[in-house]
């Protein structure tokens, strides 16, 4: 197998134009008159009602969102959540990419792909590692470099099969403006899995508002050491049974989980179902006498490595494995990430040095989803996304091993 980069046959689909954007001025938003047009913007393209923008805004703050001008005009934008992401139990810093739009005008020539590939660069300059986002089209952000890496499952379950009746913890309602508690819990539950967020305020604040609706929000187990908890709606006024919505749902603990299915499954006389997002393997079904769930809206979110060492030397890794792997990767957007490094794992933590003999290669993307843990390197070599000989296979497959790549929350 030839060590050349440049002569390795990786799909191009994310190489950029060199001639694309000319013309463009990317900057961030500074003036709080631009609001109004950023919000036509992207609300034409993205077709949600213009009285919700105040509250993006808010979430996101107006310093976090780019646009794109041409001839001084914004004919396209983005908004940031900094926001930290959780990989093999440590957080790290990342880009939560939401409401991209262009002018459909302008639309189909460049600015999109050009906005995308403005914000990484910036990214990269500013030391964030990562960036996540839902796509509407994943043949854009696989231009600049993401690539699916993780997933989200809508979950139906009649009350009816719950099955539960465990009061032995006790559970109480909370404010939720009171979010320290909530925080604490979703970073215990984030550091034993991959992908999960390390929510903003602005990222709360979506969790425990939905417009035109009343959220409840419960902890589980006594007060100053709960052991989970629930954030939820119901249906509008009805005459029949109703939904619970769920927006966030966790235990920690047995005893937790046995509580909040019985919460649930108190609600039995009035409401028909829970519904709420989960990975794709739901661990709390196994506390439920019956698993006949409804799964719908399977959803992929993309992850790009904006700064492939910092990326591969903050995230954590299996305590029990030791090596040196040697990697050689492709990024046809941020030359700082196209060469070859040496990724050198012990005791949970990692170093990356330049340089090596390249025994794994691959592209910026199909780093995101190894990377992740959403596919193991065997897959992800019969899929043409990475090289390998088998010795490198296998060390792959244990630095990266690890739980499923889910959020709850749409970025």
């Amino acid at each position: 197998m030839q060590n050349d980069l440049n002569s390795c046959e990786f799909s191009d689909s994310y190489k950029l134009e060199s001639d694309v954007g000319q013309g463009f001025d990317y900057q961030q938003v500074t003036e709080a008159n631009d609001s109004p047009r950023i919000r036509d913007v992207l609300f034409q393209t993205l077709n949600v009602p213009h009285k919700i923008w105040n509250s993006f805004a808010d979430r996101i703050g107006l310093e976090n969102f780019r646009v794109l001008r041409e001839d001084g005009r914004i004919i396209g934008g983005l908004g940031m959540y900094r926001m930290g992401q959780w990989f093999g139990g440590r957080r790290l810093a990342s880009a939560g990419i939401a409401l991209v739009g262009v002018a459909p005008e302008r639309r189909a020539q460049g600015a999109a792909a050009h906005l995308m590939a403005s914000v990484l660069r910036e990214l990269y300059e500013d030391g964030t590692p990562l960036s996540t986002l839902y796509p509407s089209t994943q043949r854009l952000y696989r231009k600049v470099g993401y690539e699916p890496a993780g997933s989200q499952v809508r979950y139906e379950l009649p009350i009816s099969s719950i099955g539960l009746n465990d009061h032995t913890l006790s559970i109480h309602q909370a404010s939720p403006t009171e979010r320290e508690p909530f925080d604490k819990l979703a970073h215990a539950r984030a550091k034993l899995t991959n992908g999960n967020l390390d929510r903003t305020q602005g990222l709360w604040q979506r969790i425990f508002s939905v417009p035109d609706k009343k959220v409840y929000a419960y902890l589980i187990g006594e007060p100053n050491e709960p052991q989970g908890y629930i954030i939820y709606y119901q249906d509008e006024p009805q005459s029949g049974p109703f939904h619970m919505h769920v927006r966030d749902m966790l235990s920690l603990t047995p005893a937790a989980g046995r509580r909040l299915w019985t919460f649930l499954a108190d609600h039995r006389s009035v409401a028909e179902s829970v519904i709420w997002y989960g990975p794709a393997n739901e661990p709390l079904l196994n506390l439920t006498s019956e698993c006949k769930v409804k799964t719908s809206w399977p959803s992929r979110w993309m992850l790009r490595i904006v700064d492939v060492k910092r990326a591969l030397a903050e995230r954590g890794y299996p305590l029990d494995v030791e090596g040196a792997l040697h990697l050689e990767i492709r990024d046809d957007l941020l030359p700082a990430n196209h060469g070859k490094f040496v990724l050198t794992v012990a005791d949970g933590a990692a170093e990356v040095r330049e340089g090596g003999r390249g025994d794994l290669r691959i592209d910026i993307r199909g780093l995101s989803p190894l990377y992740s843990g959403f596919f193991t390197p065997a897959i992800l070599r019969t899929t043409g996304q990475l090289e390998a000989n088998d010795r490198a296979l296998s060390l792959a497959t244990q630095i990266f091993a690890g739980p499923e790549p889910w959020m709850t929350e749409s970025i």
